[in-house]
């Protein structure tokens, strides 16, 4: 019997000693992830052009600590010249990593809205998933802009904002904004 109350003592013992070690491998994330515009090719870029009925080619390098969970695209105009930006007044084309965004749709579901006070202003909206362990994720892909809206009506030329929005598995997000412009081929 002492025996065998030893050897449960010492079991105790070590279940003790490996789950205080195990505590220690355990880092709680902390971190903002990152995104970089600066990579070879990257893309968009600040005062960058694009046309409707062709596409905008999107190449950027998400990286965070400890583990990458999502990203959205949003693309809207900026007929009124709001900005997104956390800097000082008076810079011109920022790129913007402070703040959350949030959007009422399914993921991976694609949205192309217009907007009737400054004609069919076009609007892009969709989430995508990031392969589960990742703590780098490159972004290189294109995203279609249509020449016409779902009435029938063309979209409006102009100043846009395409937002990129990336969120790690710790809930953390961090934002990007690019100013370009998207307009209709003559």
């Amino acid at each position: 019997m002492k025996k065998l109350l030893t050897i449960i003592a010492s079991a105790l013992i070590m279940s003790v000693i490996t789950s205080c070690d195990n505590d220690d491998d355990k880092t709680i994330d902390t971190e903002k992830p990152q995104i970089n515009a600066s990579i070879d090719g990257a893309s968009p870029a600040n005062a960058a052009t694009f046309y409707f009925g062709e596409e905008i080619p999107v190449k950027l390098l998400l990286t965070d600590n400890a583990e990458l969970g999502s990203f959205s695209v949003n693309i809207h105009n900026n007929f009124d010249h709001h900005s997104h930006s956390t800097e000082e007044e008076g810079e011109e084309h920022h790129d913007h990593e402070e703040g959350e965004e949030h959007h009422d749709h399914e993921e991976g579901e694609e949205h192309h809205h217009h907007d009737g006070e400054d004609g069919d202003a076009f609007q892009f909206t969709q989430d995508y998933t990031i392969p589960a362990g990742s703590t780098q994720f490159l972004i290189d892909t294109k995203i279609s802009l249509p020449v016409k809206s779902d009435d029938g009506d063309e979209y409006e030329g102009g100043d846009y904002h395409f937002m990129i929005t990336v969120t790690d598995k710790a809930g953390f997000s961090t934002f990007k904004a690019f100013e370009i412009k998207i307009l209709q081929k003559e």
